[in-house]
């Protein structure tokens, strides 16, 4: 018990830290603003607003979801190294497994608030629009969550040997291409001639999480799937845990060998 509580002491700050600047607040704001104005659209059939809702609700979770976990996680690594603020923390002592997993759990936890309050947000204004309340909606943000935590792991193993601008680059690159990881396939498909392009993209499909796997959107708008399958959220849960396993061992590894 005695070294799990430095990980969620580090992950309580990280937590403050992030609360206190303005990059989180200001996101948060634009987001909610974005879902509000969804209320605009009143020249709607009732299953046409519904669509429209559940897509850009959840897509404006998604997106400023991933954004906050970029622009909140980057720094986290970095900047305790840079301003030397690591060093009273090591000293006390805090192992650096035990570092790297609070910054680990302190991101996961901003994602949660962040999805909290723009998923709060959301069910009220779909359920003002359409006086119902979708139960699929929940597993869907649920999904999303599952989504950030992934992302946010990716992003503490890269900040611990990238550099802040290489960090956002490379993570922001990884969620896009993770998030259209069908078109990816399709691409390696067209290319199936054994060129380098269909390498290129066949490794990427396998290499990255698939984070298109654990959109729902699709099946609650476009398919209309009343009640999802256990195995069509599981699948995607499981691979996606695996990433997650392996970023975080791969961010220990990284930042136990890595001279401060």
């Amino acid at each position: 018990m005695s070294k799990i509580r430095p990980i969620f002491l580090i992950a309580g700050n990280t937590v403050t830290g992030v609360l206190r600047g303005v990059v989180l607040n200001v996101l948060l704001v634009l987001a909610a603003l974005l879902i509000i104005a969804s209320m605009a659209t009143t020249a709607l059939q009732p299953g046409e607003m519904r669509r429209m809702l559940v897509d850009s609700g959840l897509a404006v979770i998604t997106v400023l979801g991933a954004m906050i976990s970029i622009l909140t996680g980057f720094t986290m690594v970095p900047n305790e190294v840079q301003n030397r603020t690591i060093y009273p923390v090591m000293a006390r002592p805090v192992g650096r497994w035990q570092f790297t997993l609070g910054k680990y759990v302190g991101a996961c936890g901003i994602n949660g608030i962040t999805v909290a309050l723009l998923s709060l947000i959301f069910f009220i204004v779909y359920f003002f629009k359409m006086h119902e309340f979708d139960g699929r909606l929940l597993a869907a943000v649920g999904m999303i969550f599952a989504t950030l935590m992934v992302l946010s792991a990716i992003i503490i193993f890269l900040s611990t040997f990238m550099s802040w601008i290489g960090t956002i680059i490379v993570s922001t690159v990884i969620w896009f291409m993770a998030s259209y990881s069908q078109f990816m396939w399709d691409l390696a498909y067209y290319h199936s001639d054994g060129s380098p392009l269909s390498v290129f993209f066949k490794a990427v499909q396998k290499l990255l999480p698939d984070f298109q796997a654990m959109d729902l959107r699709y099946d609650i708008v476009q398919l209309g799937v009343p009640n999802f399958e256990l195995g069509r959220i599981m699948l995607p849960l499981g691979n996606a845990g695996i990433f997650l396993v392996i970023s975080l061992a791969l961010a220990v590894l990284v930042f136990n060998y890595r001279e401060l």
